[in-house]
C-alpha cells in the first residue's frame, strides 16, 4: 500500500508551552506531503522530524487565529532560500491573501515559485482537491471566526491482479483490464475470480478537526474515518469555559469519535494550563477506547 503517514508538528493551543508548539500536522500520502495549519516554528519541526519540506505540495489553514498560521510567512519565505521552483497550493479562509500580500509587501519578499491561493468559507463542505489517489474537502466547524477542518479520503477503485495468476491462467491485456474493474471476462469462470485478484485494499481516511465547540453536525462527514484528530483543549470539568470559548473537552471529542464510529481518535490542541496531559487523554479514553495521545513528533 502507498504510505499514509501522519506526523504531529505541534499539539498545544494558543501559545507554545512545555516543549509543545501550537497547531500543525503533516500528512505524507505516497510522494505527496500535505500540511494542516502552520504554527510558529513549523519549519523547525520539519527539520527536526526529517520531513522533506521542499516536497510539500499543499497547505491547508483551518482559520486565521495566530496559533494556527503565524508560521506561514516564514515557511513560504524559506522556500526561496531553499531554491524552490515547484508551485505550491494554499487553502485558507478569506483574508489570507490580504495578510500575505501585506506581509510580503512590507518585507519586500518576492517568491520565486508560484503560490496558488484558494480562499474558502465555512458555510458548506467543499471539495478542494480531487485526484485519482485522494480527495480533500472542508469540514465546517463552530468557532468564533470562519473555521474549517479537513477530510482526506483515499480513492481505491481497482482490484490488483495476482502476478502469478497472469502466467498461470495466461491472462491477456483485455482480461486484466476487466478484472481490475471487478468484472469477469466472458472467457473466464466466475468461480475463478478469487484466483485472479488480491483482496481489495480498504480505503484510508483522515479527518482534521481543530478549534470548534461540540458540533454534532460534523458526524456525517467524519463517519467511519480511519483516524480522527479532534481538538481536546480542556478536561471536562471546564466544559462551561469550553462552551464560552467555542472549544471542545476531552469527553466531548470522545463522544464525537464514538458516534461517528471512527477507527482512532488523536487528541491535541491542549490548553497551556496543562503541563501534563495524560489525565486529559485518559478521560477521553474512558469514553472512547481507541484514543491515542497526540504529541509533538507523534
Amino acid at each position: 500500500m502507498k504510505p499514509f503517514k501522519l506526523t504531529m508538528l505541534g499539539s498545544n493551543a494558543a501559545i507554545p508551552a512545555y516543549g509543545r508548539l501550537t497547531s500543525a500536522i503533516a500528512l505524507q500520502y505516497n510522494n505527496d506531503y500535505i500540511l494542516f495549519d502552520a504554527c510558529e516554528g513549523v519549519q523547525i519541526r520539519f527539520a527536526e522530524y526529517k520531513i522533506p519540506v521542499n516536497k510539500l505540495k499543499y497547505i491547508f489553514i483551518s482559520h486565521l487565529h495566530g496559533d494556527h498560521f503565524y508560521g506561514l510567512p516564514s515557511l513560504l519565505s524559506s522556500f526561496n532560500l531553499n531554491n524552490r521552483t515547484a508551485p505550491i497550493r494554499l487553502f485558507a479562509p478569506k483574508g489570507i491573501k490580504k495578510y500575505l500580500d501585506t506581509t510580503f509587501g512590507i518585507t519586500q519578499t518576492q517568491l520565486r515559485y508560484k503560490l496558488d491561493i484558494v480562499e474558502f468559507d465555512d458555510k458548506v463542505s467543499t471539495t478542494l482537491i480531487s485526484t485519482a489517489q485522494y480527495i480533500i474537502q472542508t469540514i465546517p466547524l463552530d468557532h468564533r471566526i470562519c473555521t474549517c477542518g479537513f477530510l482526506v479520503k483515499e480513492m481505491v477503485s481497482d482490484f490488483n491482479i495476482r502476478k502469478a495468476a497472469i502466467k498461470e491462467y495466461n491472462l491477456n491485456i483485455e482480461e486484466i483490464k476487466e478484472l481490475k474493474k471487478g468484472k469477469i471476462p466472458i472467457s473466464r469462470s466466475e468461480n475463478d475470480f478469487i484466483n485472479f485478484v488480491l483482496p481489495k485494499e480498504k480505503a484510508r481516511s483522515f479527518a482534521y478537526v481543530t478549534d470548534t465547540a461540540y458540533y454534532e453536525e460534523i458526524i456525517p462527514l467524519v463517519s467511519d474515518v480511519t483516524v480522527l484528530y479532534h481538538e481536546t483543549t480542556y478536561m471536562d470539568d471546564l466544559r462551561i469555559l469550553a462552551e464560552e470559548r467555542k472549544h471542545t473537552t476531552s469527553i466531548q471529542a470522545a463522544t464525537i469519535a464514538k458516534k461517528a464510529n471512527v477507527g482512532h481518535l488523536i487528541t491535541g490542541h491542549y490548553s497551556p494550563r496543562y503541563r501534563y496531559v495524560d489525565a486529559l487523554v485518559n478521560e477521553a479514553k474512558n469514553h472512547f477506547q481507541n484514543t491515542v495521545k497526540g504529541y509533538d513528533g507523534f
